[in-house]
């Protein structure tokens, strides 16, 4: 058979080179790629004559259309990115998923697939898909899940920062492994890493995000590596960093918690340069994220800052860069952010020109056992106080407050959220947040969103992949049959034994339940700022918790044969997704040493079981490294211990 393209870029290609590979694995099939006429044409809506309806934005907006019929037809989309889904799409509907990343995540069957129908046509519910670096990670980890996105209908990744050494570094300086040596990651190495992962990205056709914090104090020379490193800032750029408690410099050594004097119209202009240089220099980015410092209580206390709220002197910056970037036609999209300071509106500030901009909300502290729900908080909310807020936040206040910002701007909005940063440690099942993040999805445009931006460690596969994939299938489209997806989800990872696996799975969920080990912080709103954060919940002096755990050691020693058989399946996918649970059945009962002595109130013993735990963990990461984050991990184990 022979696969054409309608011209000959670089990601309709690679769709073609998809489909060509998965085809022979399939039934041994043989296809050529060409440029002229073609079994199965490849390419963009119009380029085939077909509908465009429901295409507002190209860049954003999905839509699939595929009809094959015995190898001949078409695989269509809205953008080439659309078109590689819609290859992926066809090959699902050959009985292909794709459980987790890497190679030994891909369950390919052996069908004919000449005697193969099927018609498709789907715009995607939500604009946004995708997931921010996070964590420790090496290069390889990352790209293993670009290649992964677009498998399960996710449709970016954002690189954040200028260059994310501080995240590269956590995987090579290998901290908390207890085996491990220092690998001594260069900054130069990160900057090539970058280079190459947004040349990933790009070929696959998926939205790049780049940049958000970390960017401040680059027209100076400062880069952003870490907390670790000594800055030298000079007397120009000292005097452009926000005066706190009557002095300028780097607030807690680093440029990545340290304000710009957002008053100060060189310095603004400054950055506007450096940005719009940035993007003369990288055209391919297609969202720039813009971001202010990170951190809380950190705004310049100068007089003139003073005239104005933060997200006032946030509008006039955006305006100034927007000013810019057309003067050199860029067509680049800014994004925004409503986090800290900007959580609250502007009083007066209004872009001049929205259709440059996106906005994203974050939702950090809330109760993440809690799905999304399009209830506002009804109270009275303070007005905005300089360096005196809680920036704790719930769902309920941050559609408030985001209601509060639509005078000024009406645009595209998506949520950045942090479900799987580290909450998800308290559910070592990922039964629980699998379904959350489900109905999360179902019940996100009643929000008033377009898509999810989470903020989470590339390692977190680990007993699955099923939350994440659950993202990206139910947000490209939020009518997905949960318990049917359930089942192809485990028949795919597991074979045969796909029903005993998601038992086993739901019974870990009830022997070490997420709801009674999760601690939620709650706000309580007062008269000025955010309010007080207060802790609840967790497992320390729970002792009537300690039967409920100790069930899981039978069920782990029982299960455990189950996965020796499993482990020696033929398939590569069954086989890998078996030796991950046989890890898991020993896990399970380290982690369940550590909860019973946290039930206890003994930190002592706690230690000496988190100590246990994390050697166990480093003896078995370099073999499991892309499923398992040790360093976030650790990090969760140690919170929970104060």
């Amino acid at each position: 058979m022979k696969i054409s393209v309608t011209r000959k870029s670089e990601t309709l290609l690679y769709a073609a080179e998809e489909l060509k590979k998965y085809l022979l694995l399939i039934d041994g099939a043989c296809a050529e790629i060409t440029d002229g006429e073609g079994d199965v044409r490849l390419g963009l809506l119009s380029e085939l004559g077909l509908s465009t309806e429901g295409v507002f934005d190209p860049m954003i907006d999905d839509v699939i259309d595929v009809s094959v019929d015995g190898l001949s037809g078409y695989i269509s989309g809205s953008n080439e990115r659309s078109v590689l889904m819609g290859v992926y799409t066809f090959l699902k509907s050959l009985g292909c998923m794709w459980v987790r990343p890497g190679k030994d995540g891909e369950y390919i069957p052996k069908k004919d697939t000449g005697s193969h129908s099927f018609t498709y046509r789907k715009r995607a519910d939500y604009g946004f898909r995708g997931e921010c670096i996070e964590g420790g990670v090496s290069y390889e980890h990352v790209l293993d899940t670009v290649d992964w996105l677009p498998k399960v209908n996710l449709n970016f990744f954002m690189l954040e920062q200028l260059v994310p050494y501080n995240y590269f570094s956590r995987w090579y300086d290998h901290s908390y492994n207890t085996l491990r040596e220092d690998e001594k990651l260069s900054y130069e190495d990160a900057e090539r890493f970058v280079y190459l992962l947004e040349g990933e990205i790009k070929k696959r056709g998926l939205q790049l995000h780049s940049l958000g914090h970390g960017y401040f104090y680059e027209p100076y020379g400062i880069h952003f590596k870490t907390n670790k490193f000594e800055y030298t800032v000079s007397e120009k750029a000292r005097n452009t960093m926000a005066l706190l408690g009557g002095k300028r410099g780097l607030s807690h050594n680093s440029p990545f918690h340290t304000q710009m004097c957002l008053s100060n119209a060189e310095a603004r202009r400054d950055h506007v340069l450096w940005l719009a240089d940035y993007i003369e220099k990288k055209p391919y980015i297609d969202f720039l994220h813009v971001w202010l410092g990170d951190g809380a209580n950190n705004q310049c206390e100068c007089d003139a800052c003073r005239e104005k709220t933060v997200s006032d002197w946030y509008i006039e910056f955006l305006n100034e860069i927007d000013r810019e970037f057309t003067l050199r036609g860029f067509d680049t999209k800014i994004v925004f952010i409503m986090y800290n300071d900007t959580m609250w509106a502007p009083l007066y500030a209004k872009l001049n020109d929205p259709s440059r901009f996106l906005m994203t909300v974050t939702i950090q502290a809330r109760d993440h056992g809690v799905v999304f729900s399009p209830e506002r908080y009804k109270g009275n909310i303070a007005p905005w106080k300089r360096n005196n807020i809680n920036y704790n936040n719930n769902t309920a206040m941050m559609l408030a407050l985001h209601d509060r910002w639509k005078p000024f701007f009406d645009g595209r909005s998506f949520i950045f959220e942090y479900r799987l940063y580290t909450d998800h440690y308290v559910d070592p099942s990922y039964m629980d947040v699998s379904r959350i993040m489900y109905e999360d999805c179902v019940v996100l445009s009643e929000l008033g969103f377009d898509g999810i931006l989470t903020d989470k460690t590339q390692r977190s596969y680990f007993p699955t992949a099923l939350p994440m994939a659950l993202m990206g299938e139910t947000l490209f489209d939020k009518k997905l049959d949960y318990e049917g997806y359930l089942k192809s989800y485990f028949e795919s990872a597991y074979g045969k034994g796909a029903e005993q696996a998601r038992e086993y799975l739901s019974s870990v969920m009830r022997c070490l339940p997420p709801s009674e080990i999760r601690e939620v912080v709650d706000v309580t709103y007062e008269d000025t700022g955010m309010g007080v954060s207060t802790k609840r919940g967790g497992v320390r002096g729970r002792r009537d918790l300690i039967p409920t755990f100790e069930k899981v050691y039978p069920l782990a020693d029982k299960f455990k044969e189950v996965c020796l058989e499993g482990a020696e399946s033929e398939d590569p996918c069954h086989r890998k997704s078996w030796d991950l649970l046989l890890w898991h059945t020993e896990f399970v009962k380290l982690y369940a040493d550590f909860l019973t002595e946290l039930a206890r109130d003994d930190i002592q013993r706690a230690e000496k079981k988190y100590d246990a735990l994390c050697d166990y963990l480093s003896h078995m990461e370099e073999k499991y490294s892309l499923e398992f984050d040790l360093q976030l991990f650790a990090r969760k184990l140690k919170s929970m211990m104060k």
